[in-house]
């Protein structure tokens, strides 16, 4: 009877103390710190953020989500005092994962960020003013290999750098016309092919800075060409 008497308290001391330590972890403070932060959740027992907080930075920013040992992680949003916000993943203290930027131009990003505060990874940037960016990104804007959508209907598929056409793509125009070649810096630069659909003629040469300089075997000159910055 002794031996099951001790068993109980020893259970019992066991269940105050894990109650008073957990407890602890989820206190709701509020802290102010030297830098001018100010913290309002729950802390962990060595007073870290840990679980759900909300944090007011000295500039205005304003992060609010889940928090581990005094990192942001998990879910969370990050409002930015000069306007717009980010809702999504962090990982040790850093956006990470996926995850949605809202702009104050009304522009939205939504990607799998392997780098947020740079905003580099690979998602979908739909535009305030109308069509789309779908593939990778660096910075924000189109790098890598991606999609673009304007809004009268002409797209490209191919290379980015920077956020222009650089490389290899295909520009199909609203009018079905469409090129596929080489570009820089979002202009014609190398070697093409330019095909006008509609009237099922083409010209194969050598362009520069948007323009033809060297046609290439048989075709027709006399082709009405525009660049691809004609139609977006």
């Amino acid at each position: 009877m002794t031996r099951i008497k001790h068993i109980i308290r020893t259970l019992f001391l066991s269940i105050i103390l894990l109650a008073n330590h957990l407890s602890h972890a989820q206190k709701v403070v509020k802290v102010k710190f030297k830098g001018g932060n100010v913290y309002e959740g729950t802390i962990d027992d060595v007073k870290y953020s840990h679980g759900k907080g909300k944090m007011t930075f000295k500039n205005g920013d304003v992060y609010e989500g889940d928090w581990v040992h005094g990192l942001q992680q998990g879910q969370g949003t990050y409002q930015y005092k000069a306007g717009g916000r980010y809702e999504g993943s962090w990982d040790h203290g850093k956006i990470r994962g996926e995850g949605t930027f809202f702009y104050p131009n009304g522009d939205v990003l939504e990607a799998d960020f392997t780098d947020g505060e740079n905003q580099t990874g690979k998602g979908k940037m739909t535009y305030a003013k109308g069509g789309s960016y779908e593939g990778e990104l660096v910075n924000g804007q189109p790098e890598g290999v991606g999609t673009r959508l304007w809004p009268n209907g002409a797209h490209y598929t191919g290379d980015w750098k920077a956020g222009k056409m650089d490389g290899y793509g295909e520009y199909v125009y609203a009018s079905g016309t469409k090129y596929i070649g080489h570009f820089a810096e979002g202009k014609f630069h190398g070697e093409g092919i330019y095909t006008n659909t509609r009237l099922c003629e083409s010209v194969h040469g050598y362009w520069e800075n948007g323009k033809l300089v060297e046609e290439i075997g048989s075709g027709n000159s006399k082709l009405e060409l525009h660049s691809a910055s004609d139609e977006e």
